[in-house]
């Protein structure tokens, strides 16, 4: 279970607060009861065999590392069924966000002191044998000590890379805007890919504005806007340092941080040199103290870009993405595949011992078909490394339940982490899908009903996965496949021919867009063009059309888009402020059952439901939401599903405020019948099409 404040580690740290959450873990800040000092602690759940070996190595390779840049790791250790954990300095001071929060944005001497410096921490780091990687360069991941030293944190959570596999196997973090385009698996990551990243970071710095993401740039559909068209006091010469930076290709940037020391350097004119003192102006003591104390956040003065794909016909976007979709589509299942093949059962961290050959063709890999599992009541996959392409449409597996109607997928943490489960309504028999390190949840059934799509790591029900994929899986727990999404993917909804996914691509918290999945080709296209946060995708019935979640004009709303990368969204729900999402069809496609609550923060909500008719409503006298339950007493319903027959929903529910359960009425709210009885929290119902 995650670390509580106050709890100790190893007999020895006791934890303070949370610094930090990610996929692979979380970063703690602790005391140091032996040695009275502060710690950074970095704890990962995953407790397989190999990832243990591989974390020990990663340990021991990162402790053995003596940088004035870089904080010093000091101790590791694990602790048996529990995780693996890494002790590093804590640094006090401001982190790069808190000083723009201060300061506003930087002037150019300052950030090209900062640049620098963390260009000699990375030289070091990728100078060392094996190489060590970043990979998650950002404002947050910059300090400025007290005593105005500039240090590169969160290297607990860096790649040691090995020459003899791809750097792509690992998981990786990913942050838009300030990760390399080959980041996102259109390429072999490596030290450009940090070069990149702080490129993005000092013009972020520069200029208040997140760079263009670099993805979107790599496919054409954005360019990247000059520094020096945000912030005309930035000098020439340090805007074509970055511009280098932060080209597209890896082979147009500086190609070690050393040359791009240099070049930051010749930008600060004459009087700098190579040995200048690479310190910055302290922050003050209180606001040390009330970052320390946690009284002092950053406010995320960091805007996004805003992207303008008007001046292009959609017709030759999407060429153009096709063209570069084609030269990049090994490589991007490749790295899908193996991606979360090790983000599940291998380690944090990969290693270089020797140099590849930076254009070597990877082979097409994705995950496999594991053997059939034994008989009895539970399939428990593994992912395994093996040539093979995505699943065709023509794969055909015996239905579960085949002489049921009324069959339900759901995600449950009976077992100590969220799983995928189906239960038949008829004989209240349940069969557990997933046995997955990290969980998995948001189950979706393939309209045949012979597989299920979903979303893992899975550790609560939220709206949007920052650190998660999405996977596919035959309904007797064989043929686990990692799709080619990314991280930070999840929401997944089959269209009703069953080629096609639409999903949530999360960025952050507070920026995800919707993506179109061709289940044949590996390809994907970007349907949302709002820079806000875009979730919940769900096709219409007749696949002509979809519904989803945004923030684009205010509040949570729900919008519905025709299936056409240019179409206009419509707004569907107009309820102001009060956040509205989960959307459901009903199967005419002439209703939407969601839920509704005052605000994000208001607690669980009810169910609604909209007409499609409303899309055409222009007079808000005329507009009306509808309450399910309307007159009845108030409960707590979330995750509607609408079944095959349009009569009934199935959500979760918990009225009596505490044992979450996957429940059903009629569509008029009568009829209330508890499905499943576990104490523990069940989510996420889908109906299992009609089967023919």
């Amino acid at each position: 279970m995650p670390l509580q404040k106050d709890s100790f580690v190893n007999n020895r740290y006791r934890i303070l607060e949370v610094l930090g959450q990610g996929g692979m873990g979380t970063v703690f800040r602790a005391l140091d009861e032996n040695l009275g000092v502060e710690v950074a602690l970095k704890e990962n759940l995953f407790t397989t065999d190999e990832y243990s070996r591989q974390f020990r190595r990663e340990a021991t390779i990162l402790a053995s590392m003596r940088h004035k840049n870089l904080p010093r790791v000091s101790d590791h250790f694990e602790i048996e069924g529990q995780g693996q954990y890494l002790i590093m300095d804590y640094i006090e001071g401001e982190d790069l966000r808190q000083r723009m929060d201060r300061l506003g944005i930087l002037e150019d001497d300052e950030v090209i002191v900062i640049g620098a410096a963390i260009c000699d921490a990375l030289e070091y780091m990728h100078n060392r044998r094996p190489v060590i990687l970043h990979r998650d360069i950002k404002p947050g991941n910059v300090k400025i000590s007290p005593d105005g030293v500039v240090f590169l944190v969160d290297f607990g959570l860096a790649k040691v890379v090995s020459g003899t596999q791809a750097t792509t196997t690992g998981a990786r973090a990913m942050t838009p805007g300030y990760s390399s385009p080959e980041q996102y698996g259109t390429a072999r990551t490596d030290h450009r890919s940090d070069i990149y990243s702080l490129g993005a970071t000092l013009y972020a710095a520069l200029t208040g504005v997140i760079p263009e993401d670099g993805l979107a740039r790599a496919m054409d559909q954005v360019d990247l806007t000059p520094v020096r068209k945000r912030n005309a006091k930035v000098g020439r010469r340090l805007a074509t340092v970055l511009d280098k930076a932060l080209a597209v290709h890896p082979e147009d940037r500086y190609q070690s941080a050393a040359e791009f020391k240099t070049g930051l350097l010749g930008a600060g004119g004459p009087t700098r040199s190579l040995n200048s003192e690479l310190t910055v102006a302290p922050p003050p003591p209180e606001v040390v103290k009330a970052i320390a104390e946690g009284r002092h956040t950053a406010s995320n003065l960091l805007t996004e870009p805003e992207y303008d794909m008007s001046g292009e016909s959609s017709t030759r976007r999407r060429k153009r993405l096709m063209k570069i979709l084609g030269r990049v589509a090994v490589g991007v299942v490749a790295v899908a595949a193996l991606g979360g093949f090790w983000y599940f059962n291998g380690p944090g961290a990969i290693i270089v011992e020797r140099e590849r050959t930076p254009n070597a063709t990877e082979p097409f890999v994705a995950v496999a078909e594991t053997d059939t599992p034994p008989a009895g009541e539970t399939a428990t996959p593994e992912a395994t490394e093996e040539a093979a392409v995505l699943p065709t449409l023509e794969v055909t597996i015996a239905p579960l339940f085949p002489d049921e109607a009324d069959v339900l997928a759901f995600a449950s943490n009976r077992t100590g982490s969220f799983q995928i489960w189906v239960q038949s309504l008829e004989s209240r028999r349940e069969i557990q899908i997933t046995n997955i390190p990290g969980g998995a949840c948001q189950p979706e059934w393939s309209p045949d009903g012979s597989r299920i799509a979903f979303t893992s790591p899975c550790r609560d029900n939220q709206d949007v996965y920052v650190d998660a994929r999405l996977y596919m899986i035959n309904v007797d727990g064989t043929g686990l496949t990692v799709l080619p999404t990314g991280v930070g993917s999840s929401d997944p909804s089959w269209s009703p021919d069953g080629r096609f996914l639409l999903y949530t691509l999360a960025f952050d918290s507070i920026r995800s867009h919707i993506y179109r999945l061709d289940l044949e080709s590996g390809e994907s296209v970007y349907m949302t063009g709002e820079d806000k946060l875009n979730f919940d995708p769900v096709w219409s019935p007749d696949g002509e059309r979809f519904v989803f979640v945004s923030t684009r004009q205010g509040g949570y709303r729900l919008y519905v888009k025709e299936n056409d990368p240019d179409a206009e969204a419509q707004t569907l729900t107009r309820s102001g402020e009060k956040y509205n999402s989960q959307p459901s069809w009903t199967p005419d496609g002439l209703q939407v059952v969601f839920i509704q609550r005052p605000s994000p923060q208001s607690g669980p909500g009810q169910l609604y439901r909209v007409s499609m008719e409303m899309l055409n409503i222009t007079n808000s006298l005329v507009y009306q939401e509808f309450r399910v339950s309307a007159g009845l007493v108030v409960e707590p319903e979330v995750d509607p599903d609408v079944s095959n027959d349009g009569f009934r929903i199935a959500y979760e529910g918990w009225p009596d405020g505490e044992n979450h359960d996957i429940w059903v009425m009629f569509i008029d709210g009568t009829n209330r019948t508890r499905i499943t009885t576990d104490p523990a929290v069940d989510f996420d119902p889908a109906w299992r099409p009609s089967q023919p």
